[in-house]
């Protein structure tokens, strides 16, 4: 939860509603097809109409149709108040598969409880699981080991490796080796008497000649305490995204050494990652060595990795709460001076909030958090730093490249044109947003992370009346020769829109994670960064060469051009400024990509693209 302010009072209220806290749980984990389902629940608020409803995992209620469903009396037709029972969906379920059940409250959508269960074959039927031991990103001819974590013991495995030597295999934990560069799949399918179960992992291995590293965000909602369940679901999340390093924000300590006992239950997994603390409310892991134990800045901590040799500095924040100006546009009070302090809406009675538009004011309110006084010294600590520097963190506090013209109409922005003071700061000392850098088209890939639905609880929102949809979490980074590759957001595609969930204007990001259980309030963020382009320092000695299969166009370009490839196999492109450094790459890629150069600076730059067989380069100018 971004604004903690509000933890005492959460926690007095807990201790009142935790004598009737909501629960309902399903009497198996796994139920055969067509096997009766019964579900227990409590705690509920005794109305006639509250009910149960059983959906596929990571549906929202009230965006889809249930895919089962009875009140509260094990009826459609609501007779009894009852906070207390069992529901019996005597057909069970005809399809296998993952579900999520819900107890919701007097005919609407507010989720009381949440739990999850399966369905298969039979109730033995396996759940393919598996994670592997190397690092996200590897260097043609590495070899990686996989290692089966699934359930309910499974006799039979089949791999799929997308690119890797051998391409299949029936081994239980295999090894597949990886010579060409790309970014690929890997599907596992398991089978025992009772039925079976696959899983496909998508671009979990990518091979590159650059130093690359994937780095995920995370704020963990006070240690994943806010959800049942919570700390399995980290540890899930992590195994699914498959990271080199993570990021964690709300590291609270509740639970002892919380990022030790997060690399312990990894470790169980199979997944090997060295942690990092240095006080304040954040945290990281990572499988490359930290080579320093960090230094405490207040709201930002840094760490020295070793990636293969290469020195980096990776940075975690957690910027101040307060001051939420972003509230003040959708009418709502950001915890900042008066008039505009707590977090209720500005207006009175029934009034529908009011907002405020006035630039002065917000930015006034603003600058009233400790926000541009943390990363201003962030900034000066690493203003004289040669090696790469990535930044992660939650920032509580919109971008300036998100909240531009193109979406004053969108987000109840209310016509509000803003540069918010963090992210300028940073891109004026020359870091880079890495899911801008990927995604720089603000309206088709607005890459919201707050607020997110979170499995088992209600609502997240702060302010129901208003849509307070942004994207406040980020990984930043600045260093000659690196760039982002590619870039996620990472957990369920819906978000709180006036208090509902709701998926819209996700159809153009890409997400990770998304269908597993959700343990914070806020979306992660990850990104693939190449730490160094693996080449000389100029490239303006290559020979430009042409190819009737490669068409580059249109060339001069306002800022976005085509590569069209005429061939049966992959391609992939590199295109570096006049300096030879690589300002945007991307692997694996079929017939045409498009190549947005919109946000670099006009010039001359060169495209290189590279199939299985040959290597060209082509020039291009960007006016």
């Amino acid at each position: 939860m971004k604004k903690t302010i509000m933890t005492l009072c959460f926690l007095f209220t807990g201790s009142i509603l935790g004598l009737h806290a909501q629960s309902v749980s399903p009497s198996k984990t796994t139920y055969a097809l067509g096997e009766a389902i019964i579900i227990n629940f409590s705690g509920g608020p005794g109305n006639s109409k509250d009910w149960i409803g059983i959906y596929n995992q990571g549906e929202t209620p009230g965006n889809v149709n249930a895919t089962d469903w009875f009140y509260v009396n094990g009826k459609k037709n609501a007779t009894k108040k009852l906070s207390s029972g069992s529901i019996t969906f005597s057909s069970g379920l005809p399809n296998a598969g993952n579900y999520d059940v819900h107890f919701l409250e007097n005919d609407g959508h507010t989720i009381l409880a949440s739990a999850s269960f399966s369905v298969g074959a039979t109730s033995g039927v396996p759940i393919a699981s598996f994670t592997s031991n190397a690092t996200t990103t590897t260097t043609p001819g590495q070899s990686v080991s996989f290692t089966d974590n699934s359930t309910n013991s499974p006799t039979s495995w089949n791999w799929t490796f997308g690119g890797g030597t051998p391409a299949t295999s029936s081994s239980q934990n295999p090894t597949a080796t990886y010579n060409t560069e790309g970014t690929y799949d890997v599907t596992l399918t398991v089978t025992n008497a009772s039925g079976s179960d696959s899983i496909t992992k998508t671009g979990y291995v990518t091979v590159s000649n650059s130093n690359s590293i994937k780095a995920l965000q995370f704020n963990i909602w006070q240690e994943g305490t806010s959800v049942p369940n919570g700390m399995t679901y980290i540890r899930d999340v992590i195994a699914e995204v498959n990271p080199d390093i993570v990021c964690f924000s709300e590291v609270r300590n509740y639970n002892s050494d919380w990022t030790t006992k997060i690399v312990n239950d990894l470790a169980v997994i199979g997944l090997t990652y060295n942690r990092g603390y240095a006080n304040g409310d954040v945290s990281i892991i990572s499988k490359h060595p930290i080579t320093s134990s960090g230094t405490n800045l207040g709201a930002v901590s840094l760490f020295d990795v070793d990636v293969n040799g290469q020195s980096i500095v990776v940075a975690t924040a957690h910027l101040d709460y307060t001051y939420y100006a972003t509230y003040l546009p959708r009418g709502y009070n950001c915890g900042g001076s008066a008039p505009y302090d707590g977090w209720d809406k500005i207006g009175k009675g029934n009034q529908t909030p009011q907002p405020v538009t006035d630039i002065a004011i917000i930015s006034d309110q603003n600058l009233g958090s400790q926000r541009d006084e943390q990363i201003a010294a962030f900034i000066n600590h690493v203003s004289s730093e040669t090696r790469p520097v990535i930044l992660l963190g939650d920032f509580n506090e919109p971008s300036h490249l998100d909240w531009t013209s193109g979406q004053a109409a969108m987000f109840d922005h209310h016509g509000v044109v803003m540069e918010w003071h963090t992210t300028k700061s940073l891109e004026d000392n020359g870091f880079v947003d890495a899911f801008r850098a990927v995604y720089p088209d603000e309206i088709a890939n607005p890459g919201i992370t707050w607020p997110s639905v979170a499995t088992g609880v209600g609502s997240t929102s702060w302010t129901p009346e208003a849509d307070e949809r942004d994207r406040i979490d980020y990984i930043f980074y600045k260093g000659a020769n690196v760039s982002a590759t590619s870039a996620a957001i990472v957990g369920p595609k819906a978000s709180y829109v006036n208090n509902v969930s709701s998926t819209a204007n996700t159809t153009n990001d890409t997400f990770e994670a998304d269908q597993l259980p959700w343990p914070s309030d806020h979306k992660g963020v990850t990104a693939v960064i190449n730490l160094s382009s693996g080449t000389s320092s100029k490239i303006t000695g290559k020979k430009l060469q042409t190819a009737s299969h490669i068409k580059i166009f249109p060339n001069p370009t306002e800022g976005q051009f085509n590569i069209s490839y005429n061939g049966h196999d992959a391609f992939s492109y590199k295109v570096r400024n006049i300096l030879g450094e690589t300002v945007l790459q991307k692997c694996n890629l079929q017939s045409k990509s498009t190549v947005d150069l919109q946000i670099k600076t006009a010039g001359l730059y060169f495209i290189e693209v590279k199939t299985e067989t040959e290597t060209l380069v082509y020039k291009i100018i960007k006016k």
